[in-house]
């Protein structure tokens, strides 16, 4: 009985040995935090991340032929992502209506250090805005009045603006959440299951392998990655129709300065499927308008219908027709710098 058994476990090793070998994902790379000193526009702010020891690097930039301290408005930009992926036509919509503005990047990502590289924390990441908005209140230098801060945040970054201002910051004076990401990344796993039963299936064994061979590398002190953004039936985190296609348009080529690799670790999906913004959003007093697309089916429109209900007073923009990354361009995004610039205006100025 005993060889039999042996024989069996030998062989179930064997197989176990190459299912993880063939998990799908990349593991770390090597990474040298990129010189964001010498830059053509924009002042380089080097600050303590929410954790306390990290630096992390942000931007400001002031509006042109500015005479007298303006208002400020601090970016959290979405999944993954660091302050050289498409945020450059806010900052400029936004420092011609006379703001100054204020980009970073989060704790592992882009300029700012931690390692391994690319783990998303969404409590990290909010702690990590909130220092960004402390080292603007605290910093005399910057030539910003910090009595009247803005928060703009976009997609996972929109979920993060409401739950700093959940915090009633008196600073915050205004909040714009552009297809926020309110509910958890359960629910979202669980809508595409519900869309796309096969294929989120075939997705959800890959993650597990994934899961597996990462959980065996923890032991040994390293990690695994899986994709950010991919297609339907992958390991990727994000894989509704039009995601691979609208994520991988915000990216600079070849990965930018800071060499954005389509990538997170697979501690971060744990992490992501649990965060859940909603549940925080009841406690914002600051004036905010919160921005939906009907057809969204990552960051869906009726969640931010329900947030929108629970924020007094907030208001509610929803374009029509619009899927997730349709905002980034093309009409949808005039009518969005428009509203947010206008409602920016009605609260910091």
């Amino acid at each position: 009985m005993m060889p039999k058994l042996s024989l069996v476990s030998g062989a179930l090793a064997v197989l176990l040995a190459a299912l993880l070998g063939n998990a799908p994902g990349v593991p770390e790379w090597k990474y040298d935090l990129p010189n964001t000193v010498e830059e053509e526009k924009g002042q380089t702010i080097q600050f303590t991340g929410g954790d306390g020891t990290t630096t992390l690097t942000g931007r400001l930039y002031h509006p042109a032929g500015r005479k007298q301290q303006t208002p400020v408005i601090v970016l959290a930009h979405g999944l993954g992502l660091s302050q050289d992926c498409s945020l450059e036509i806010f900052v400029n919509a936004f420092n011609d209506a006379g703001f100054a503005t204020f980009t970073f990047d989060y704790t592992t990502f882009g300029a700012s250090e931690g390692f391994p590289r690319h783990v998303i924390n969404p409590s990290g990441q909010i702690a990590d805005l909130h220092a960004a908005i402390d080292v603007i209140e605290k910093t005399d230098s910057l030539q910003v009045d910090t009595s009247k801060i803005g928060l703009w945040g976009t997609s996972y970054g929109g979920g993060h603006v409401l739950v700093a201002a959940a915090s009633q910051n008196p600073s915050i004076r205004a909040v714009v959440s552009q297809v926020p990401a309110l509910g958890s990344g359960a629910e979202s796993v669980l809508a595409t299951l519900m869309r796309t039963p096969h294929m989120t299936t075939v997705a959800l064994a890959k993650t597990l392998l994934a899961s597996m061979k990462w959980a065996l590398l923890g032991i040994v002190g390293k990690t695994w990655y899986v994709p950010l953004h991919g297609l339907l039936g992958s390991a990727a985190m994000m894989q509704n129709e039009g995601d691979n296609e609208g994520y991988a348009a915000l990216l600079p080529p070849g990965g930018g300065k800071y060499g954005h690799r389509n990538a997170a670790s697979v501690g971060s999906v744990f992490r992501v499927l649990v965060h859940r913004p909603i549940n925080s959003v009841a406690s914002v007093v600051a004036p905010s308008l919160l921005i939906a697309a009907e057809h969204d089916t990552l960051c869906p429109v009726e969640q931010v219908v329900k947030a929108a209900e629970i924020i007094e007073g907030a208001e509610l923009l929803i374009l029509p027709g619009l899927g997730h990354f349709d905002v980034y361009s093309g009409d949808a995004l005039k009518e969005i710098l428009s509203s947010t610039i206008n409602f920016f205006q009605k609260h910091l100025k």
